[in-house]
């Protein structure tokens, strides 16, 4: 029996997150202007974070955090360039605009 081997070693989370067109990302970024002054955790690794509490349904940023640590080796099959710490984490949520958010997922309600 011939098998597939088109999503071999990959994660369901990194096949949700292949789904993701990065130009509407990075449109919804450049719009509301959500990088600007940010060195390292850029908007579209605050999504794919985001996105990963949701799916483990994590209570906290301390849960987020430490459930990413844990897979550091395997962010390359999810996109993640960057694995936040807690603080990062909370910083982002108070500073970044949650509408650039909402313009991404508008355009893949869309979509």
């Amino acid at each position: 029996m011939d098998k597939s081997t088109h999503f071999f070693g990959t994660s369901v989370f990194g096949q949700l997150i292949s789904l993701i067109d990065p130009r509407t990302i990075t449109s919804s970024t450049k719009k509301f202007d959500s990088d600007r002054y940010v060195k390292k955790f850029k908007t579209k690794d605050h999504l794919i974070s985001m996105l990963f509490c949701s799916f483990a349904k994590c209570a906290s940023l301390r849960e987020v955090s430490g459930a990413m640590l844990g897979l550091a080796g395997k962010t390359k099959h999810f996109q993640l360039n960057h694995i936040p710490r807690r603080s990062t984490l909370s910083d982002a949520n108070k500073r970044r605009n949650a509408d650039v958010f909402g313009n991404i997922y508008n355009k893949l309600l869309k979509q």
